[in-house]
């Protein structure tokens, strides 16, 4: 059933040139009946009525949760090498739409005119306000009718066309401090305004009896009726994620919200690393610094000590001796000195002093300069040149949201 207007051949309706009642066009019901109902849902929204949308950092809004989406950034600055690439959360918005049931009353309903069953100027029941003409109202709505306000948009900056204002922000944060902001707009003003020629009629009992012309506030009491037919409908729904959701069409709405971060990669750089490094260390170039650990090699030097010497001894050696030769041991001891290679162990607190060829097992600290390679265990400071994981400059996505709205089921 479609609604009915006054016909008249100019306007404003006057007695002079009204000509009667006329069925109500698409176009004229989104120019008038859409307008003034989208206007007033618009007007009166905060987030917390019945279809519309609200984003909290907490999660504490209205109504069924849409989507959410979350700001990350590294821990490390950057420039920090090495580094783990470790990620901290630094926000997550959380969209709702708000799913509770609003309060219905409507005292003077459209007439239109039935053609079938009880044939005439009839005023339309819920069945027919919802299919006639709320359905229409939302659908001029979602799909950005010049005349109609109250949809949302996710961009950087005000959508064109009308009037839009900001209702959330979401922000993408750099650990460097960088960040850019997408808002969620709604549209709170036509990009044409309602032709107030064409209004509706409804049937009063009382008052001014009669076929009148509706007021806007007379047509704004079908708004609850309208919210509810969103969310029962699904028609005007709105989901905030990656990709378009599933059943029915949706179509995107604005742009989208990327959450970026810094990018991570390898890199070779100059420093000083100050701590413990137990590795292989092989190379010509000369080391010098302090070595402690087993050395085991030939030693050519001074051996100066009180601990027991045993061994091959070369040189002369003078002290007391007991001879023994073949045919003849005596019992007298020889003093003086004895020249010649003495195979043996020598034991004694005496400090040896002189060249002292052989193997050394033992503990060496001092220092080593060389060109052959040293394999062992380093412990100290290390100045050059690393390659390792390094914070870039540069970044990456993480993940993208993008609004979206149902158009048809």
């Amino acid at each position: 059933m479609r609604p009915l207007r006054v016909k008249a051949s100019s306007y404003p309706v006057s007695s002079s040139n009204f000509q009667g009642l006329q069925e109500m066009t698409d176009s004229e019901i989104e120019k008038y009946l859409s307008a003034t109902m989208t206007d007033n849902y618009a007007d009166n929204s905060d987030g917390t009525g019945t279809a519309e949308l609200n984003v909290t950092t907490d999660g504490s809004g209205a109504g069924t949760t849409i989507g959410t989406a979350t700001d990350t950034k590294r821990q490390d600055a950057v420039g920090t090498h090495p580094t783990a690439g470790a990620t901290t959360t630094v926000t997550t918005y959380t969209a709702k739409q708000v799913s509770a049931t609003a309060s219905e009353s409507i005292t003077n309903r459209l007439l239109g005119y039935e053609t079938s069953g009880t044939v005439g100027a009839n005023e339309f029941n819920d069945s027919e306000l919802d299919t006639d003409i709320l359905d229409k109202a939302i659908s001029s709505m979602v799909t950005e009718s010049a005349y109609t306000t109250g949809q949302y948009q996710l961009k950087a900056s005000s959508p064109s066309g009308g009037t839009w204002t900001s209702r959330y922000t979401l922000t993408n944060t750099e650990v460097d401090g960088t960040t850019n902001s997408v808002y969620i707009w709604q549209k709170t003003a036509p990009t044409t305004a309602a032709d107030t020629n064409l209004k509706p009629v409804c049937y009063k009992a009382s008052g001014n009896t009669g076929v009148n012309e509706m007021t806007a506030a007379e047509i704004n009491q079908m708004v609850p009726n309208m919210r509810n037919r969103i969310m029962d409908n699904t028609i005007g729904t709105y989901k905030l994620q990656s990709s378009s959701p599933s059943g029915g069409t949706w179509v995107q709405m604005g742009d989208s919200f990327t959450d970026t971060r810094k990018e991570v990669a390898s890199q070779g750089y100059e420093g000083s690393y100050s701590g413990n490094y137990t590795g292989g260390y092989t190379g010509a170039k000369d080391y010098a610094g302090a070595y402690s650990g087993q050395y085991t090699g030939s030693y050519t030097g001074a051996y100066t000590g009180t601990s027991a010497y045993s061994g091959t001894y070369a040189g002369a050696y003078a002290g007391s001796y007991t001879p023994f030769f073949a045919g003849f041991q005596g019992p007298t001891s020889f003093t003086g000195y004895y020249t010649g290679y003495y195979t043996g162990s020598y034991t004694g607190a005496k400090n040896y002093s002189g060249t002292y060829a052989g193997d050394y097992s033992g503990s060496y600290t001092g220092y080593y300069t060389g060109t052959s390679a040293y394999s062992g265990t380093y412990s100290g400071t290390y100045t050059g040149y690393y390659s390792g994981d390094t914070i870039q400059s540069s970044s990456e996505n993480v993940a993208t949201v993008k609004l979206w709205v149902k158009t048809a089921n």
